[in-house]
């Protein structure tokens, strides 16, 4: 059965005895009642109805199983976590509420729980698989204690659904992942112009009278360009931090004047490829972040020159849809990316994962964090030797429902 190594905060020491005085009541008014099985009968006299009220004020299900493992009381949270009624469960083994590959295991388990006192102490914070009435499965969280009882010793389990808590934990793994990944690409990237301006500034101290005009304009382009490229690397760490605050303002977006900026931080690399930038006589009107969305038209005006032809044609276009969001693209005439590539393309993995596509991963992955911090989509369409089309969408100015 698999049972996990984490350790949740354990519940305060008061908590703890009432939890374990509550179930001691219990299961002596459960015996001097002689509660069925079948009918999960629990008395008529007070004692019990407090206990009872205790119990269903818990924000945790409760299940008591006797030495068998047949469950002999719920309360309602149970009922609401796996979808059963109390009569449905009562008198029942506590494996209904396991998925069937674990029964055997989970069986042999309670077997020993019952039978070795030394190993009673484990059952606190076990994450394991339920299984709900429409067998559905989902993460559990388990706290089992023993209760001593003039008729033998009975199980006591707290249960608490975890299915939030389990996908923020995969959330938060995936992030680290890509923060991983994120930070090998920026200390690659700084460290390769580093080395190139380093090298290059050495050469010029060294002989730089020795140079002809041509050479000498041809080392200080190097060194612009790379200086430019750090100065980039470094904007998009400000930037892909920035994406972490709430209070950013939205506003209508100058869409024209947005493009025009980024198409200017890129001018030398623009004349450089003799690049061909062709935009819409219009653009319909959106809100965002104006910051932000210059880095997206940054970072794919940057891919397609990278990976366009030669020279790059860069066509850029705007569609109002019907859903209320505005399409935005870029399409270029490069060789295109595979299904593959087209699949981890906006993560910082695709660069370890996929070679030929080196470069793409820091600045697009930027890009995919934006866009959906504004509540948009990005998504490439590509064929090979057929170039590839980059698109973002954002919410149209007077969308409400964004």
């Amino acid at each position: 059965m698999p049972y996990s190594n984490n350790k949740p905060p354990q519940p305060t020491d008061e908590l703890a005895a009432l939890r374990q005085r509550i179930a001691q009541l219990e299961a002596k008014l459960a015996l001097e009642q002689r509660i069925s099985y079948a009918e999960g009968a629990e008395g008529a006299f007070q004692g019990a109805i407090t206990i009872r009220m205790l119990l269903e004020s818990l924000a945790e299900g409760v299940i008591v199983i006797d030495r068998f493992g047949t469950i002999v009381l719920v309360n309602k949270r149970t009922e609401k976590i796996f979808g059963y009624a109390t009569d449905e469960v009562i008198g029942r083994p506590l494996n209904i509420l396991l998925p069937k590959r674990f029964k055997k295991g989970h069986s042999i388990h309670l077997e020993t729980y019952f039978q070795s006192p030394w190993v009673r102490h484990m059952g606190q914070g076990i994450d394991l698989i339920g299984r709900r009435k429409d067998n559905s499965e989902f993460p559990i969280e388990v706290s089992l204690s023993a209760l001593e009882t003039e008729t033998g010793i009975m199980g006591l389990a707290f249960v608490t659904d975890i299915t939030l808590r389990k996908q923020a934990e995969k959330e938060l793994k995936l992030r680290n992942e890509e923060l991983d990944a994120f930070a090998h690409t920026v200390a690659h990237d700084l460290k390769a112009s580093l080395g190139l301006i380093v090298g290059y500034s050495d050469t010029l101290v060294n002989i730089h009278e020795t140079l002809s005009p041509e050479e000498l304009r041809k080392y200080l382009n190097v060194l612009v360009q790379n200086g430019r490229k750090m100065s980039n690397i470094i904007n998009e760490l400000l930037l892909f931090a920035s994406t972490n605050k709430e209070d950013i303002p939205i506003t209508p977006l100058d869409m024209p004047s947005i493009v025009s900026e980024a198409c200017q931080r890129l001018q030398l690399d623009i004349e450089n490829s003799h690049a061909e930038i062709l935009q819409p006589d219009h653009y319909p009107q959106v809100i965002g972040y104006a910051p932000w969305i210059e880095e997206v038209w940054f970072n794919y005006l940057s891919n397609g020159l990278k990976y366009g032809g030669a020279p790059p044609r860069l066509q850029l276009g705007s569609a109002l849809q019907n859903d209320g969001y505005v399409r935005f693209w870029i399409k270029d005439n490069g060789n295109g990316l595979s299904e593959a590539q087209q699949k981890v393309i906006f993560s910082p993995l695709a660069q370890s994962g996929l070679p030929e596509a080196k470069g793409h991963g820091l600045g697009l992955s930027i890009v995919r964090r934006i866009i959906e911090k504004l509540n948009g989509q990005v998504y490439v369409e590509s064929e090979i030797g057929h170039g590839s089309l980059f698109v973002f969408t954002l919410p149209a100015a007077g969308n409400s429902s964004a």
